[in-house]
């Protein structure tokens, strides 16, 4: 099993996503999920993921910036 996070500022997205991942894909499990790039980094520096799904424009860091972090 693959582990996954989950990036958006739209809370619906983020519980589509989170609630349909692992039907769509078995081996994938959504282990954490963040609203903004900055909670992200917080999360990446506690946990690990084979996977960081992300959107593009967010408040506070965005996707790309969040991409050159990671």
């Amino acid at each position: 099993m693959y582990s996954m996070m989950i990036v958006d500022d739209e809370p619906l997205m983020l519980k589509y996503l989170g609630a349909n991942i692992t039907r769509l894909a078995p081996d994938w499990q959504v282990t954490g999920e963040a609203s903004d790039g900055l909670q992200a980094v917080d999360l990446l520096q506690r946990q690990s993921f084979d996977l960081v799904l992300t959107d593009i424009r967010m408040p506070e860091m965005d996707g790309l910036e969040l991409a050159k972090f990671i």
